[in-house]
């Protein structure tokens, strides 16, 4: 669903109370300051409540502009909630919309410590108790047959450029995002991070082997991440830098690894796009980036059940709690494919 953009106040044009209370919550401008309440926040994760809170503000302000007056505490009621909610399900899903309620309660949370929020909690649970489910499609998708499309992808493209002097841009495309989708599929990294990726920084070669040593600022969870990759990988790694990434315009003139058509890095827009192109061809339906999370961890839960707690740390995430959802995802198959052999056992 194609969402309608948002009314976003700028932060100078915030009520006076709520810039006040922004920064004494969020430090802003104090880099010496790592004690306060949002200090284990990622910068993005501020820029994304910044933003909702802005957007929720523009909300105010176009329908209900006499409020702003009031202090944050007494400016929210169910009514105007309930308004905020009709105008976000125009053109956002009903998860979207529970999610942008535990966003402002998030921030009213920083920024009001003292009054009770929970009623907004209770209402974005509601909601997305009552959302459809998500289609269950993209579960079926492990990561052993993403790793298979992405050899695939790489061994056609060697195939088609076999015999030329130089592979086509085309081939060159072809090979790398074979190539991301097969590293994605070993080592499921976050879309900003397998964007940020630089050959020579993150992306390192030891003897024949490379491997992604991934310093705690550049990870969401703030937890540096080191990753050895396979000898077959590390070969295709090889060829790609040697023979393919330099047949995409400007891929010698930066150091990112996924080099794009604009003579720049890939973004992560730009690599999430590719991937949910080439696996859609391949399955009929696309895989996201975060889906391939979820395939490794619901493929590690199947066949290594005892030692599925490894998974937190092959993700990269900073408890389990996360992760034990693919685990129960993966017994429950398991019991389903243990009754339908019984079943039909039985006939």
């Amino acid at each position: 669903m194609r969402r309608a953009p948002q009314i976003q106040i700028p932060f100078a044009d915030w009520p006076e109370e709520d810039r006040y209370r922004w920064n004494a919550a969020f430090k802003t401008g104090d880099p010496f300051d790592d004690c306060g309440p949002v200090a284990h926040l990622a910068d993005r994760t501020r820029q994304g409540l910044y933003y909702r809170y802005g957007c929720f503000l523009g909300f105010l302000m176009a329908q209900h502009p006499d409020v702003l007056a009031l202090p944050p505490t007494e400016r929210l009621s169910p009514s105007i909630i309930a308004q905020y909610v009709a105008s976000r399900r125009q053109s956002c899903s009903e998860r979207t919309v529970a999610g942008d309620l535990r966003t402002l309660r998030a921030v009213l949370r920083f920024i009001c410590p003292t009054s009770d929020w929970s009623w907004l909690l209770a209402i974005a649970k509601r909601i997305e108790h009552q959302a459809p489910p998500r289609p269950e499609r993209h579960h079926l998708v492990t990561s052993d047959r993403l790793y298979a499309l992405g050899i695939e992808l790489m061994d056609r493209a060697m195939a088609d450029a076999f015999g030329f002097a130089e592979p086509s841009k085309a081939q060159a495309f072809a090979y790398r995002d074979g190539l991301i989708i097969a590293l994605l599929a070993l080592i499921p990294l976050r879309r900003r991070t397998v964007a940020a990726l630089r050959i020579g920084k993150h992306v390192v070669k030891s003897g024949q082997l490379w491997a992604l040593d991934i310093p705690a600022e550049d990870i969401k969870t703030r937890r540096a991440l080191d990753y050895p990759v396979s000898a077959e990988l590390s070969e295709r790694i090889d060829m790609y830098l040697s023979k393919f990434r330099r047949r995409i315009p400007g891929g010698n003139m930066h150091d990112g690894l996924w080099a794009s058509n604009q003579s720049r890095p890939m973004d992560h827009g730009s690599i999430y796009d590719t991937v949910c192109k080439r696996t859609r061809k391949a399955f009929g339906f696309p895989v996201n980036l975060h889906r391939f999370r979820h395939a490794a961890a619901t493929l590690w839960s199947t066949l290594d059940p005892a030692n599925v707690r490894g998974a937190k740390d092959l993700l990269g995430q900073a408890s389990f709690q996360t992760t034990e959802k693919h685990y129960i995802m993966a017994q429950s198959r398991l019991a389903g494919h243990a009754l339908a052999r019984a079943i039909d056992g039985y006939k």
